[in-house]
């Protein structure tokens, strides 16, 4: 492990506090850079804004209206039952005209 005087110490202090300096010179001298960059840019971020907007307010619009949704559902009852394997086949057979007898 390398030994560090205090010379050594002092001079690389002294090297960043020049660094800094001149750091804040080259920023504070700076003069403003041109900003625009044409038309396209506008076009690109309105519809950018428009579609984040339209999903926002889907997304909150589907945790708001979910509470109607079930409700719904608890009022009317459940009309629509999952399809089984059994009830699948018995429809392909009415749509053939057979019956479970014929088969």
């Amino acid at each position: 492990m390398p030994v560090h005087n205090r010379s050594t110490l002092k001079s690389r202090a002294a090297t960043g506090r020049h660094c800094l300096v001149a750091l804040a010179v080259l920023l504070l001298g700076a003069d403003r850079a041109p900003a625009y960059v044409g038309p396209g840019v506008d076009v690109t971020f309105i519809s950018y804004t428009m579609t984040l907007l339209v999903w926002v307010l889907a997304a909150f619009s589907s945790v708001l209206l979910w509470p109607a949704y079930v409700l719904l559902r608890w009022i009317r009852g459940r009309k629509n039952e999952p399809a089984t394997a059994s009830s699948l086949e018995a429809a392909s057979e009415d749509d053939r005209g057979l019956s479970h007898a014929d088969s």
